[in-house]
């Protein structure tokens, strides 16, 4: 196993597991790479044509990015060195992971047999709706679309609104619509969150394949961007935000977001994990499935 900590020269080796490998949404070198800050250290763990993302902070906690960049009969295996590496060779004081459902239970089952980790407590569990495109009817047509039809139409009724691409707007006012969103979140998006994606912006929306905003009177108010899932014909809309000035601009910036990705052609959308109230929000636009995701940490016993 090697332990690699310059990220961007390794941006080549890394980006060629993530194509061999990758397979789900946050297999994306620049997901990765954005989530540096003062706080927060990137490391690839290279295991031979294989690989895992992690990121350790300065409080000695490693988070585990994802799921491992491996054949699924190598996964375990590879997640249980990383573990050995964090815990036991270098110490510290815990790891931290977000995953889906199927591989957290792998996950829990040899937690239950390990002589040296437990889990700390009841995973958070959020939830993830995914749009099948192939239903997304950018018209919204029918009596089952009312509702949102009317905020649509109403909202480009009273605002003088344009959709347009993130780059080709100033980076400061970018970074303005992510201030003033942040301070409507909870504290965990906050922390977790922001960071991210004003180093998104600083890096010109790298590693996305759309990236749009709602513009009224010439003010940005919106950011929606995301990338294609490596190895599938899916999306991950990994980032969607807005500032709260206007009602209705949620609605608008997802419609856009759908419509968009279904034109690239696309099968399925991805809108990450949700709370119960931002899920119940996402449902307006009518996902065909759902899965689950645990955030969880583990420690020595």
């Amino acid at each position: 196993m090697d332990v690699i900590d310059d990220m961007y020269g390794a941006k080549k080796e890394i980006s060629e597991c993530i194509k061999r490998h990758g397979f789900v949404r946050e297999h994306n070198f620049w997901f990765f790479w954005n989530q540096q800050s003062s706080y927060a250290k990137t490391y690839f763990f290279k295991f031979n044509n294989h690989g895992l993302f992690a990121v350790r902070y300065k409080s000695g906690i490693w988070e585990c990015i994802g799921e491992v960049l491996a054949p699924e009969e190598k996964r375990q295996q590879l997640f249980w060195d990383f573990l050995n590496f964090v815990l036991l060779d270098r110490k510290d004081k815990k790891a931290f992971a977000f995953i889906p459902e199927r591989f957290y239970n792998e996950i829990n089952g040899m937690m239950k047999n390990s002589c040296n980790y437990r889990i700390t407590s009841d995973p958070i569990t959020y939830t993830t709706p995914v749009f099948n495109l192939e239903k997304w009817d950018e018209n919204m047509a029918g009596s089952e679309w009312k509702k949102l039809r009317n905020v649509r139409n109403q909202f480009f009724k009273l605002h003088n609104a344009e959709i347009v691409p993130s780059k080709e707007i100033e980076k400061e006012e970018l970074l303005d619509v992510v201030s003033q969103w942040r301070k409507k979140r909870p504290r965990i998006e906050r922390n977790y969150y922001t960071k991210m994606y004003l180093n998104f912006i600083k890096n010109d929306f790298e590693g996305c394949d759309i990236a749009r905003s709602v513009v009224i009177d010439g003010k940005p108010c919106t950011i929606t961007a995301g990338w294609s899932i490596p190895n599938t014909k899916n999306y991950y809309s990994a980032i969607g935000l807005y500032d709260y000035k206007y009602p209705g601009l949620g609605e608008i910036a997802n419609i856009d977001d759908l419509t968009q990705i279904k034109k690239r052609n696309f099968s399925y959308a991805d809108f990450g994990d949700s709370t119960e109230s931002l899920l119940q929000f996402k449902n307006k636009f009518k996902p065909e499935s759902f899965y689950r995701t645990y955030w969880f940490h583990i420690v020595r016993k």
